[in-house]
């Protein structure tokens, strides 16, 4: 049974294939990003326990946009310029509002006490998954590897499931050591005013991130 599972997967997928897309999907998710931003400043602030719910929105937010992009709707978004215009103006707005909250909410640090920095694991998830699902890069990431690993005359929802899920496994993987190493830090050297500048800087850059998007969508 388990061979001819094996088997099945192998039709399914070229798996020379497979691993071309798996080995640029994670250059492409190890990369500097507003999401791996989000998940560091979140677990400088709450810990490496705490931060899952935003390591799965993340994921959940990526795998949103690949079924999105599968079925074609990203195509049809882009044919409309009206409409594709509306959700890259929805990416820069979110990415703008999240790091003006940064710059100006104070929040505070948990070093010994988790309820002294509480944030509900709703909120991490939210945040993190209208992160990547607002996120244009990461539908076109896919719009330009989709085309390139798809075989059309295999099943295109099987394969394209297989693409999404080794996406976001990678995606989790990485969040996870990004978090794993910001724990570390914030044992041995994070303070509340450290905490309060990284904050700040990080509201910066995701403003930064944000005029790019802008730019990007002259």
């Amino acid at each position: 049974m388990a061979r001819k599972h094996v088997q099945t997967l192998r039709e399914i997928m070229n798996w020379a294939l497979w691993v071309s897309f798996a080995a640029i999907s994670a250059v492409n998710i190890v990369t500097p990003g507003p999401a791996n931003l989000n998940t560091v400043r979140r677990a400088m602030q709450l810990g490496l326990t705490q931060v899952a719910p935003t390591i799965v929105g993340n994921a959940l937010g990526l795998a949103v946009g690949g079924v999105v992009c599968a079925a074609g709707i990203t195509s049809f978004l882009m044919k409309s310029g009206l409409l594709w215009s509306v959700f890259q103006w929805v990416g820069v707005v979110y990415l703008a509002w999240l790091g003006v909250k940064l710059m100006i909410r104070r929040e505070t640090l948990s070093l010994n006490s988790q309820a002294d920095a509480a944030v509900p694991a709703r909120a991490l998830f939210s945040e993190a998954f209208l992160l990547a699902a607002t996120n244009p890069k990461a539908l076109l990431f896919y719009m330009a590897l989709f085309p390139q690993v798809l075989n059309p005359e295999q099943a295109l929802a099987s394969q394209a499931g297989i693409l999404i899920l080794t996406y976001c496994g990678l995606s989790i993987l990485s969040l996870t050591t990004y978090s794993a190493l910001a724990h570390v830090f914030r044992s041995r050297f994070m303070t509340q005013k450290r905490y309060d500048g990284f904050r700040q800087i990080s509201g910066v850059i995701l403003i930064a991130f944000a005029a790019k998007l802008l730019l990007n969508m002259q």
